[in-house]
């Protein structure tokens, strides 16, 4: 049997890929135009940047957040967006959800 996939798996030069759950539609996020939620962000984990999206767990200011940079392709500057700051702890389950493909 395979081994499960795991919203921690990756290295600190690949990221974990996005699940994509076939037949089954994600929940839709509402995506925000980024802006700065704090002077001093630091990036904890992120996806694999080969992919045309790379998403970011941000945190910074006692807060947390999802910033999503979408390329149209390699060479463009991406469309950067984010979620809303919220606590660390809802950040992770939604980090973590987003990685087993069931938010998008």
């Amino acid at each position: 049997m395979g081994e499960a996939m795991k919203a921690a798996e990756g290295y600190i030069d690949h990221g974990p890929h996005v699940h994509h759950l076939a037949g089954r539609p994600a929940e839709r996020l509402r995506w925000m135009p980024y802006w700065p939620h704090t002077d001093r962000p630091r990036v904890l984990r992120w996806t694999c940047e080969c992919r045309l999206v790379v998403y970011y767990l941000v945190v910074g200011g006692g807060r947390a957040w999802i910033r999503r940079e979408a390329r149209q392709s390699p060479a463009r500057t991406p469309t950067i967006s984010s979620t809303g700051p919220m606590r660390y702890a809802g950040a992770e389950r939604l980090w973590e959800r987003l990685l087993l493909g069931r938010v998008r």
